[in-house]
């Protein structure tokens, strides 16, 4: 069985990858705390399983039914799954990261250095928008890479399109 196909892309720019689960990090823009939440793909959506949140503060207080686990606040998000997950990117705080395999890297390191840095990341599920399909917008001479399999070699990015 073929693994779930993910498609991340920013404005016109997009790569596809296998993955069944995958990580995001980011750090809360305010209070400089760092968030977790890993997402499992089922069939054609994908909803969060676990997330942890490394301290508390202003619009992060964790739910009654977290769990302190080594300093981090642990729980089941209760979220409906979605085939869709759009991602704001802020200037003011580090780069969102994805990862796979225990891997972290900032999510746009595996978009091409033209995807348009103020624009959000969006993952999805539906392979059309990751290049089956013209992509509405795509630069004349663009073409999308095979999707990226995380167990091909021990660093995903020689595939990356600069």
């Amino acid at each position: 069985m073929t693994p779930p196909l993910l498609c991340i892309a920013a404005g016109a720019y997009a790569v596809a990858m296998y993955a069944p689960t995958f990580t995001l990090s980011w750090e809360h823009s305010i209070e400089k705390v760092e968030w977790r939440e890993t997402w499992k793909v089922r069939g054609e959506t994908m909803r969060p399983v676990e997330a942890r949140i490394r301290g508390t503060g202003a619009g992060m207080e964790p739910p009654d039914d977290a769990k302190l686990v080594d300093g981090w606040f642990v729980y089941a998000p209760k979220a409906q799954p979605l085939k869709r997950l759009e991602l704001p990117d802020s200037a003011y705080t580090k780069p969102l990261r994805i990862c796979l395999e225990g891997k972290c890297r900032p999510i746009r390191a595996y978009l091409p250095k033209a995807a348009p840095a103020d624009q959000p990341v969006v993952i999805t599920l539906e392979p059309r928008e990751c290049g089956e399909n013209p992509v509405p917008g795509l630069p004349e001479g663009y073409r999308m890479q095979p999707p990226l399999h995380p167990r091909s070699s021990d660093d995903p990015l020689p595939n990356r399109v600069e």
